[in-house]
């Protein structure tokens, strides 16, 4: 951990490396000594935690972890071969990955996205949520939209029709909606939402080059790969310009909290994201909520790919390290067709309609900006 810091690495890398490393290495491997370990062992170790329970997913990050502290052991010549590298994965047949992308990679459909963004774009109503506990899960008994004028006494009257339910009141707030289209029309990820700035976001593209961390903390994003431009079509330009005005933004986080520090990820997941779904019927067998925020980075990567965008510039757009991880987690969603800013715009209309004149009281009403793009250099 000290060579990590001693790097630079992200307190929050530090953190999850730690993680996994008390998790799913110390507790079978701490005893054995560096040199004696083969590739053999490696994978016997993978066995291992396969059969305690933890998935493909669990098991690569704490491969990568352990494959960390064999690099380290070698620079300083307490190993001299590095197992983890050695270790050759199994092939998996092709139906197989077919299968591991279609269970592991869950987009959301665009009439989803469509009416997620409708209902985070109603801040003037109070949605009265009422659930009750079952053998399944939670089961939503009503959901009411009321003014929000006077939540107390609509509150009140909804707990007294539902004695015994779980009851609760959501109201979307004004950046859910902007936040929602910037993470699904652009590719950002939340921690590069929750960092993006006004300075960044320009007529047609927006730079990506601030993130904000696990701990909430806002630095540079974590790769070279991360640094990027993405396009973006009039529909994410006018939304984000009706926010600016609306917000009267003019410098700094475009999405901050009262305090102007960046918004904590609870506070987007569990007190707007998951009781909007709710709100809208959007859950799981169980009750749940069922999109997180990472999933609509993903549905702005099945979009472009959808429309026609080419791997390469997909990748580019999505800042993943390289296009073969590009094709090999979204391939199977690949055509070929437009490109370029062509592909982003034809993606935002198939998502939102045609361009529309916006009213001026409400920015959720913005299919065309009354603002020039300008502005929001």
């Amino acid at each position: 951990m000290r060579t990590l810091e001693d790097e630079g690495t992200a307190r929050s890398t530090r953190r999850n490396y730690q993680i996994y490393y008390n998790g799913h290495v110390r507790p079978y491997l701490a005893a054995r000594l560096l040199p004696k370990l083969h590739p053999a062992d490696v994978g016997e170790w993978l066995d291992k935690l396969k059969a305690d329970g933890r998935t493909d997913d669990t098991r690569r990050r704490a491969r990568v972890v352990l494959g960390v502290i064999f690099d380290e052991a070698i620079r300083r010549r307490l190993a001299f071969t590095n197992p983890v590298r050695a270790l050759r994965s199994r092939r998996k047949t092709r139906r197989a990955e077919i299968h591991e992308a279609q269970d592991t990679l869950q987009i959301p459909e665009r009439e989803t996205v469509r009416a997620l963004l409708a209902g985070a774009g109603d801040v003037e109503g109070l949605f009265l949520i009422a659930r009750e506990q079952t053998a399944g899960g939670l089961r939503t008994i009503e959901v009411r939209r009321v003014p929000a004028k006077h939540p107390i006494n609509g509150l009140r009257t909804f707990r007294k029709e539902h004695p015994g339910a779980q009851v609760q009141a959501y109201r979307p707030t004004p950046w859910l909606r902007p936040m929602l289209a910037a993470i699904a029309l652009a590719g950002l990820r939340i921690g590069e939402a929750r960092g993006l700035s006004w300075r960044r976001i320009h007529a047609e593209h927006l730079e990506v080059r601030e993130a904000v961390d696990a701990f909430n903390e806002l630095g540079t994003v974590k790769t070279v790969a991360a640094l990027r431009t993405v396009p973006i079509g009039p529909h994410l330009a006018a939304i984000l310009a009706n926010w600016k005005a609306a917000s009267e933004g003019k410098e700094g986080l475009v999405f901050p909290s009262e305090e102007k520090t960046p918004l904590g990820y609870a506070n987007i997941a569990n007190r707007q994201l998951k009781p909007l779904q709710i709100a809208l019927g959007i859950t799981a067998v169980d009750g749940s909520p069922r999109w997180t925020a990472h999933d609509f980075r993903h549905f702005a990567v099945s979009l472009w790919i959808d429309e026609g965008a080419a791997i390469k510039q997909v990748s580019e757009w999505a800042g993943h390290e390289a296009p073969d991880f590009t094709q090999r987690v979204y391939g199977h969603l690949s055509s070929a067709g437009r490109s370029d800013r062509r592909a982003i715009s034809a993606g935002e209309q198939s998502v939102l309609g045609r361009l529309e004149p916006a009213t001026r009281t409400q920015h959720g009403n913005d299919n065309v900006s009354e603002i020039p793009f300008t502005t929001i250099a």
